[in-house]
């Protein structure tokens, strides 16, 4: 990780990923997918390629590579679903990697909710992202990431 500031500016709705109450999986979802959404803005940076190989580092024990591959499927759902462009930090540099964008915390909280079974929240946050378009494939694809990474019963879910 590079230890240098992208300039990029926190916007309204940025927070601290040190204010976030996220656990492993969750920490290791957000992080895959500022590498994939790192690899569409940037196709010849092959961050895709740390994800992918790296599978096993995000998502240790069985199956890390379904896990990872369910994980860009929730990304490649959302992309697909927007008509603007995805906010997100850069995952290769320390400064911007510690700031979660609005665009983010809507999808970790897709995946919390996803998690937790929480059908009716999850699919407020999927509307969030898809923007008004339809939600279905996005809210399938993060209950098959929540399926293979277990239920996760939480006390809160990151606010915002």
């Amino acid at each position: 990780m590079t230890k240098r500031n992208c300039n990029n500016r926190r916007a309204q709705g940025d927070l601290s990923l040190d204010a976030l109450d996220v656990d492993p999986v969750e920490f290791a979802f957000l992080t895959a997918a500022r590498y994939f959404c790192l690899s569409f803005q940037e196709p010849q940076s092959g961050a895709w390629v740390t994800a992918m190989l790296g599978s096993e580092c995000f998502f240790p024990g069985d199956a890390s590579a379904e896990k990872m591959r369910r994980a860009l499927s929730v990304v490649h759902e959302m992309r697909t679903s927007r008509q603007s462009t995805f906010r997100f930090s850069n995952p290769r540099c320390e400064e911007c990697s510690a700031i979660v964008t609005e665009h983010e915390r809507h999808l970790l909280q897709l995946v919390q909710h996803a998690r937790a079974r929480r059908l009716s929240m999850m699919a407020s946050s999927a509307m969030l992202l898809c923007e008004g378009n339809d939600t279905e494939r996005l809210r399938a694809a993060a209950l098959g990431f929540a399926d293979l990474t277990g239920a996760h019963v939480r006390h809160h879910i990151v606010a915002g």
